[in-house]
C-alpha cells in the first residue's frame, strides 16, 4: 500500500516560486501609512490645544447691576498675554545695558526672596510700591512704573522687585500695557503674597505667579481707582470716569465696591446698603479704601459716609459719617483732600483745612462711627497720603515733604529727606512695620522711591535702576 505521506513530502521538497503583489501595491500601502500618521498628528495637536484652552482661563468680573439677579460673567477678553521687552535692544552688553534689559523681559521673571537674576530697565520711572511678607520673617517689595525713554514699544510698563528693602533691585515681568492713559493702562500695584498680585489704575490685571503670567480682568468699562488686599481676599473701587491722560481717576461720577480672591477669576459686587450700590454725588469726586487688621475693610464714600464690613465676604454697613469728603482724585487715584489710613488700633483721617490756614486736621475713630480731632499738622503743602503701623505713630506725605508724629498726631515733626525733598513732594507713603516704610515721589522721572528704617524720621532715596 502506497504511503500517503510520500506525496506530501515530495511536494514540500520542490522549489517554491513566490507570488509578488500587483504593480503599485507597495506604493499605495506607504501612502496610506503616511496619511494615518498625519491624521494622528492633527488629533494630537487638537487635543493639546483643548488642554491649553482649558488651563488658560481669563479672569472675569460680575456686573454690579446684577447684584439681585442672575450673576452672569462679562464676556472674557483675550487669553493670557506674553511678556514683551521694555527696553530697546542694541549691540551693547553688560549689566543694565539695553541688550541686557531686552533679555530680561524675554525671560519670565517673578518676585523672589533673593533675586530674579535680571536687572530692571534703565530710566525706570516708578509710580507705585507694595511690600509683602515672605512667610519666614522676611520682606519682599515691588514697584511698578514705566521703562525708558527710550522704549521699544508703546507698552512700556515694567516691574522691579527687592528682597533687601530697597538696597538692591531686580527685574520682574510686567503686564503688556501702557502707563495710565485715560481708560487704558496701569499705574498702581498691590501684592497679597509672593505669588498673587494686581496691577490696576485704570485697567485691572492679575498674576498668580509672582509676575508671570499676567491676565487682564474685564471691568465692563469701569476704571479701578483703588485696590487693597489682605490674606486671600481683595477689595477694589470700580468707578465710571472720563479723565484723560495720566488723570485716569479724574471726573469720576459713580463708584462701586467689588471683591475678589487671590488666584480667583471673578470680581463680584460687595453687598452694601442700597443707597451705596452705585455711589454718586453728581459731581467729580473720589473714594478711599483701607483694610484694618486683615479682617475689616473701610470705604470712605464720595459723600463722606463710611462703609465697613468683612474683607472675606459678607454684608457691609454704614456706621457713620467722616468729618470731610474725599473731593477730586489725585493722579494716583487717591483722594486729594481726605486721606484714610488704618492704624494698629484705630482709623486715621486727614482733612485739608482752609487754604488760608496751610494746615491739615487729623481725626481718629475706633470703627468709623464717630471721629475725634486730635491734632493739626502745620504743612506748607497739600496732604497726599497717610500711614501708620505702630501705636502712636502717624506719617503724612505732602506736596512739600513728609511729617511724622509719635503721639497719635498731637505733635508733629518734619522728617529729614536725604538729598532734600524732591520737587512736588510725595504721592504715597506706607509703613510696613513700626520702623520700615516706603514713599513714592510725585515726580516719577527721578527713578527712585524713598525708604525709612527709623519709623519715618529720616528717609533715603533708593534708585530702581543703576
Amino acid at each position: 500500500m502506497t504511503n500517503p505521506h510520500d506525496k506530501i513530502d515530495d511536494w514540500l521538497s520542490r522549489e517554491v516560486t513566490p507570488l509578488y503583489p500587483p504593480s503599485g501595491s507597495l506604493d499605495r500601502i506607504r501612502h496610506q501609512a503616511r496619511r494615518r500618521k498625519a491624521r494622528q498628528a492633527v488629533l494630537t495637536a487638537a487635543a493639546c490645544a483643548v488642554a491649553v484652552a482649558a488651563a488658560v482661563t481669563v479672569p472675569q468680573v460680575i456686573s454690579a447691576t446684577s447684584q439681585h439677579t442672575t450673576n452672569r460673567p462679562i464676556a472674557a477678553g483675550p487669553k493670557s498675554p506674553v511678556i514683551r521687552p521694555t527696553a530697546v535692544p542694541s549691540a551693547t552688553t553688560g549689566s543694565g545695558s539695553p541688550l541686557g534689559d531686552a533679555i530680561q523681559f524675554r525671560q519670565h521673571t517673578s518676585l523672589s526672596t533673593t533675586t530674579s537674576g535680571t536687572v530692571p530697565p534703565r530710566h525706570f520711572r516708578p509710580t507705585s510700591v507694595t511690600v509683602v511678607g515672605t512667610g519666614t520673617g522676611g520682606l519682599v517689595g515691588a514697584v511698578i512704573g514705566q521703562a525708558g525713554p527710550p522704549c521699544a514699544t508703546a507698552d512700556c510698563t515694567s516691574l522691579a522687585g527687592t528682597s533687601t528693602y530697597g538696597n538692591r533691585w531686580y527685574g520682574v515681568s510686567a503686564p503688556i500695557a501702557p502707563g495710565a492713559q485715560g481708560s487704558s493702562g496701569v499705574s498702581q500695584l498691590r501684592f497679597s503674597n509672593l505669588r498673587d498680585g494686581w496691577a490696576f489704575g485704570p485697567q485691572l490685571w492679575a498674576t498668580t505667579g509672582g509676575g508671570w503670567p499676567w491676565y487682564q480682568v474685564p471691568t465692563n468699562g469701569l476704571r479701578v481707582t483703588d485696590l487693597e488686599a489682605a490674606g486671600q481676599s481683595a477689595l477694589g473701587i470700580f468707578a465710571r470716569c472720563t479723565g484723560s491722560g495720566r488723570d485716569f481717576a479724574g471726573d469720576c461720577t459713580s463708584f462701586s465696591l467689588y471683591s475678589g480672591t487671590a488666584g480667583g477669576k471673578l470680581w463680584t459686587p460687595v453687598v452694601v446698603p442700597a443707597a451705596f450700590r452705585s455711589m454718586s454725588i453728581g459731581q467729580a469726586s473720589s473714594a478711599g479704601l483701607v483694610i484694618s487688621g486683615r479682617m475689616t475693610g473701610y470705604l470712605l464714600t464720595p459723600s463722606g459716609a463710611v462703609l465697613s464690613g468683612p474683607v472675606s465676604g459678607g454684608r457691609w454697613v454704614s456706621p457713620g459719617v467722616a468729618p470731610c469728603r474725599p473731593g477730586p482724585a489725585q493722579a494716583s487715584g487717591q483722594p486729594a483732600s481726605a486721606q484714610l489710613a488704618a492704624g494698629p488700633t484705630q482709623l486715621l483721617l486727614s482733612c485739608d483745612g482752609q487754604p488760608s490756614t496751610a494746615q491739615v486736621e487729623l481725626y481718629t475713630s475706633a470703627r468709623g462711627a464717630s471721629w475725634h480731632l486730635v491734632g493739626v499738622v502745620p504743612v506748607s503743602g497739600s496732604a497726599r497720603s497717610l500711614a501708620s503701623a505702630a501705636a502712636g505713630q502717624v506719617v503724612l506725605a505732602t506736596t512739600a515733604g513728609i511729617s511724622y508724629s509719635s503721639d497719635d498726631g498731637k505733635t508733629w515733626h518734619a522728617a529729614s529727606i536725604g538729598g532734600g525733598t524732591p520737587a512736588g513732594g510725595f504721592s504715597y507713603v506706607g509703613m510696613t512695620t513700626g520702623q520700615l516704610g516706603v514713599a513714592v515721589p510725585a515726580n516719577a522721572r527721578l527713578g527712585e522711591i524713598f525708604v525709612t528704617s527709623n519709623g519715618g524720621q529720616t528717609w533715603r532715596p533708593s534708585p530702581i535702576a543703576s
